[in-house]
């Protein structure tokens, strides 16, 4: 028997929409089964912490060389460190500290040690740090005085590869031109004349003189009888008879800064100031007073003689290895160059002089190499300027034919 089916369009819209209504159910069913199941199947929970690693950092001195550079670890969820800063140096400090003695460009890592080994840790971390030279456009230059029958002057020679070739300061009336000092922020360089009481400042380049203090004029009487000279700030310094004075850089304004008196160290001859230590180590003429070799505050508190009684004209710090140069005249010690250390300790003799006094000392650090003038007579151009290595070896006669006096090595911009 055969069933009949009522094929009117009313019947034929139903049943579609029935159907249509199974079909989405169905496949809502299917879809939701699936997602359950994936779910079951691939849930992974809290990701784990990463750990990213990063650090900053500041530095001394402007970021010239010498500095210290601090460095700050800013990494996240490490549990240790490696640094390497490029310089032959490394850590496994959290936040080190370094010593950056040399210019440069350094490529500064750091690697944290991961907690967890995720794909998405960010363990290295690298810097390009510029340890920037701060001689960068200035010029090395030894700066000397000399006497002669005529009078006295002042000189430079460019420390470079080429034999030395000297060129002569604009002249000015000095007799015994016995300190000299470069002002190296400002490019002046400052010389002082025992015998006339004065002090000059010319150019780096030696033209331009101005007298800017003398002890016969009136407001001045406190430029004495000048010798030794450093620059510290806007001040000049310079040792007389009494002590130590200081004035402007103008010459205004001159004052009594450490007053000695008749009590050790009586007339600093020859001096230098430490930035470091805060302290001046300092020469002590013997010819009328006490002598010795001493160092003190810069107020001129904590005065030490570390080496008693020596008789010694010329001084010169070599501060980055701990050292100090002296001229010393005998008979104890006996004649010579002398290295020791900061404190007097391990005074040895490296070098000696001519049959004059010796007034000048220089050390270049850039080469390791120290210059000290050489006398025959007081006046003639019968010396020499000797350099030699910083222990005193390879002694050679650099330049021939002066009468050489105070002496400095600098860089300075010409």
């Amino acid at each position: 028997m055969h069933r009949k089916y009522d094929y009117t369009m009313e019947n034929i819209i139903k049943y579609t929409q029935q159907k249509s209504r199974k079909v989405l159910i169905y496949s809502l069913f299917v879809m939701t089964s699936l997602l359950i199941s994936g779910c079951e199947q691939y849930e992974l929970g809290s990701p784990a912490a990463s750990t990213i690693s990063d650090f900053t950092y500041t530095a001394t001195n402007g970021g010239k060389a010498p500095c210290t550079v601090t460095f700050t670890n800013k990494s996240l969820n490490a549990k240790g460190y490696l640094w390497d800063f490029g310089n032959g140096i490394t850590s496994n400090e959290a936040n080190p500290v370094i010593e950056f003695v040399d210019p440069g460009l350094f490529t500064v890592k750091l690697t944290c040690i991961p907690n967890n080994d995720v794909h998405y840790n960010s363990l290295v971390k690298s810097i390009g740090l510029n340890i920037k030279d701060p001689n960068a456009g200035q010029t090395q230059v030894l700066y000397f005085t000399s006497r002669s029958p005529e009078g006295g002057g002042a000189h430079y020679v460019i420390l470079d590869d080429n034999a030395p070739v000297v060129q002569d300061f604009e002249s000015v009336p000095f007799s015994r031109p016995y300190g000299i000092a470069a002002d190296t922020l400002n490019k002046k360089v400052y010389v002082s004349d025992y015998s006339e009481g004065v002090i000059y400042r010319f150019n780096a380049d030696g033209t331009n003189p101005e007298k800017i203090l003398d002890a016969s004029v009136s407001g001045q009487e406190l430029t004495g009888s000048p010798e030794a000279l450093f620059i510290l700030g806007d001040k000049l310094y310079w040792g007389t008879v009494g002590g130590i004075n200081r004035a402007n850089l103008d010459g205004s304004n001159p004052e009594e800064w450490i007053a000695t008196g008749s009590n050790a160290p009586e007339f600093p001859i020859d001096m230098q100031y430490d930035p470091l230590s805060n302290k001046i180590y300092l020469v002590n003429d013997k010819t009328d007073y006490s002598g010795g070799f001493f160092s003190m505050n810069l107020d001129g508190s904590a005065i030490t003689e570390h080496i008693l009684d020596i008789d010694g004209t010329a001084l010169e710090a070599d501060f980055v290895n701990g050292k100090i140069y002296m001229a010393i005249y005998g008979p104890e010690p006996e004649d010579g160059i002398y290295m020791c250390n900061l404190d007097g300790s391990s005074l040895t003799k490296i070098g000696d002089y001519g049959s004059k006094a010796t007034w000048g000392i220089g050390v270049d650090n850039k080469n390791n190499k120290i210059f000290w003038s050489y006398k025959i007579s007081n006046a003639d151009p019968d010396g020499k300027i000797i350099r030699a290595n910083l222990n005193g070896s390879g002694a050679e006669d650099w330049i021939t034919g002066v009468s050489p006096h105070a002496i400095q090595v600098v860089f300075i911009k010409l």
